[in-house]
């Protein structure tokens, strides 16, 4: 393992926090105020300014800590699933990817995730490790879920969408909590946060840990000599903010995690072991100046993740990753009308990789990021709101390893800069007091991941061998949405209604290494088959979802719902990535619950139709796309508030058949859960 830049990071930390002061997102919003004063959950995250949901100019839902507790879920993906418009791929008992309006596969790179505005996906595969984000489930206050292209308003990498998942506050909120849950599959799950605050400021501390078996079901052929973990997974965070004057706050965070699944590798498609180690730091502040709210946020993120790929176990195949990042944000109103963002960002990226089996050709990558992005909302009168964003992105990358002599590479450097520009656009329109109308245009940008940009290392068998490539030549993806929503509150159902149609365009989808063209070449007598990394071609989506949700004073709640989502990809794409067939066209959902005393009631059934997957038959030997037929899945909580501090809740999910089928890979089971919850 290399040692990362200390002394850089060092340097343009003291430059961003001396020349150019700035606040953390989260810490000058008292959520739980603004949330009283509007009567209804709130956001700041898409402009800075606090808006209802159905006001941001981007298509959002705002999953509340109500309906956290209610979903009886322990994990985030479970509870996103009951969002419209969301797809989530399980391949083991906690394995996840979560897909937007079809575009779902293994290792999602189309995803920005965020906890309190840090990045936590990481930047190997440009990929989410679910069950490896430190985060307690009690301790979070909303997850905002943003469809379609954000890249201007939210970040890079948010080409299909967001997840921006907002915990409550060590200086604006008191939350102790603790739980401890035991299930089938031998599970046994514990969390605690602990929070103190005052006038000085507040810290906040939470840890967490988690032991299961794995599910009992057949892997797939290729998979089944492969090791099996135990699935686990430990955490622990402290944050704090402090109050130095009553306009200024700084801010810290520290993070550790550490977990072992199985997982579908988005390589060669077949479910293999891994363990993860990440941890990360983060300073900054907030100042409420003369010249406007500046905002300064820097953090570092590290991952060590290990796969285990050989029948023997053997020394893994390891990726180590790092992430510095530096951002700079001004936050200011001309007269009462116009609200203006302008914000500076510098990403830095290292990469390596090794194992037994592996001949490094480029043994260290690393990536330089600049980004400058500019937000106008325009409150044109009352009822009508214009929204522009625009980000620019220049990323290069240079290679500090030496490419291994005697191979006929087709790439003689790795060095390269690509430049992309993302942009948003959306009117909000209050047509009356009951409907409001979003149009919206947002043009977004996947940067190639490294693995895709500058992978390069080459894998021996028998008497041959591979050489996978990464391209430095690769273009980035761009993924243009265009979309209409529509919501009316129907006050004689106690109920919104909500229509949002959608057309998407991708062109230039890069595919991995692993999926790209093959050739032979055969340099120093040894035969080389060559895997390169490619833009393999463009696809478009269309479809939407319609959505009826309302809560009633006797303490009924429904949330009635069915998504389409209709892809089609061309051949080259379709034969390598496979968007079309990966996730399904329609997905209904009903949510029903009840509440009476202390009792809460809350059932989930879906019905997602059938995919036609590619996975692997053998270890690096690619099927044909596989089909999975469309099913059924119902899942229920009943919960028992035992006094003012005490819930027990039991829970469940796949509650009508043992085994469910839900992709080409090994089926889910039935999962029972008990969890008792304190809070003080």
């Amino acid at each position: 393992m290399r040692t990362y830049p200390i002394r850089r990071i060092s340097l343009l930390a003291l430059i961003a926090a001396f020349t150019a002061p700035r606040s953390a997102s989260a810490e000058m919003v008292d959520y739980g105020s603004l949330q009283s004063l509007f009567g209804e959950p709130v956001t700041t995250s898409a402009t800075g300014t606090p808006q209802r949901a159905s006001d941001v100019p981007a298509n959002m839902t705002i999953i509340t800590a109500d309906e956290i507790r209610q979903s009886g879920s322990r994990n985030i993906p479970e509870i996103l699933s009951r969002v419209p418009g969301l797809d989530i791929l399980q391949d083991s008992s906690t394995s996840f990817d979560v897909g937007v309006r079809g575009y779902q596969q293994a290792f999602q790179p189309r995803l920005l995730v965020l906890v309190d505005g840090r990045q936590v996906f990481i930047d190997d595969y440009s990929r989410t490790l679910w069950d490896n984000i430190p985060v307690n489930i009690d301790d979070i206050r909303q997850i905002e879920v943003v469809k379609g292209a954000s890249s201007a308003l939210f970040g890079s990498n948010a080409a299909g969408g967001v997840i921006n998942i907002i915990t409550y506050s060590p200086i604006y909120d008191h939350n102790n909590v603790g739980s401890i849950s035991v299930g089938t599959q031998q599970t046994l799950t514990g969390d605690a946060t602990v929070t103190q605050n005052g006038a000085w400021g507040g810290t906040k501390f939470s840890v967490g840990g988690m032991h299961a078996n794995e599910f009992n079901t057949p892997r797939v052929a290729g998979s089944d000599q492969l090791p099996t973990f135990e699935p686990r997974h430990e955490y622990i965070v402290n944050s704090s903010v402090f109050q130095l004057t009553p306009n200024l706050q700084a801010n810290t965070e520290f993070t550790y995690a550490d977990n072992t699944d199985n997982t579908l590798d988005g390589i060669s498609y077949v479910t293999a072991a891994q363990q993860n180690t990440t941890y990360s730091a983060r300073a900054g502040f907030s100042w409420q100046s003369p010249y406007g709210l500046i905002t300064n946020n820097n953090y570092f993120n590290h991952s060590l993740s290990n796969f285990y790929e050989e029948p023997d176990g053997g020394r893994p195949y390891s990726l180590w990753t790092s992430l510095f990042v530096s951002q700079l944000q001004d936050q200011f109103k001309s007269g009462t009308d116009h609200t203006f963002r302008v914000a500076l960002e510098y990403r830095y990226k290292d990469f390596t990789s090794a194992a037994a089996e592996l001949v490094p050709q480029n043994s260290d990558l690393q990536e330089n990021n600049i980004a400058a992005s500019g937000m106008w909302l325009w409150q044109m009168n009352d009822n009508l709101s214009w929204t522009n964003a625009l980000r620019y992105d220049r990323q290069a990358m240079q290679q500090n390893g030496t490419l291994a002599a005697g191979v006929a590479s087709p790439v003689s450097a790795y060095d390269r800069a690509v430049d992309a520009f993302s942009g948003n656009s959306t009117l909000v329109y209050k047509v009356t007091d009951v409907d409001t109308l979003r149009a919206g245009y947002g043009r977004g940008v996947q940067l190639p991941s490294l693995i895709q940009s500058g992978f390069n290392e080459i894998f021996t068998f028998g008497g041959s061998a591979e050489d996978s490539e990464g391209n430095p030549k690769l273009k980035p993806t761009i993924v243009e949405d265009f979309s209409l929503d529509y919501d009316r509150k129907i006050a004689s159902l106690d109920s919104t209604l909500s229509l949002s149609p959608f057309y998407e365009i991708n062109r230039d989808i890069a595919a991995l290494p692993f999926t790209g063209a093959t050739q032979t070449i055969p340099p120093a007598g040894t035969v080389y088959a060559l895997f390169i990394a490619e833009n393999v071609g463009n696809s478009h989506g269309y479809g939407g979802e319609i959505e009826l949700k309302g809560h009633s004073p006797e303490g009924f709640r429904w949330d009635a719902s069915y998504s389409l989502a209709k892809v089609v990809d061309t051949n080259s794409v379709l034969s390598t990535v496979d968007y079309q067939g990966s996730s399904p066209e329609s997905h209904f959902r009903l949510l029903l619950g009840y509440t009476t005393g202390s009792w809460e009631f809350d059932t989930n059934g879906q019905y997602v139709t059938g995919l036609n997957m590619i996975r692997s038959t053998d270890s690096g030997i690619l099927a044909l796309p596989t089909p999975v037929g469309g099913y059924t899945s119902v899942s229920a909580r009943i919960g028992y508030k035992i006094d003012e501090r005490f819930t027990l809740a039991l829970s469940g999910t796949n509650l009508t058949q043992a085994n469910t089928n839900e992709s080409a890979y090994p089926a889910i089971e039935r999962q029972l859960f008990l969890t008792l919850t304190g809070r003080f």
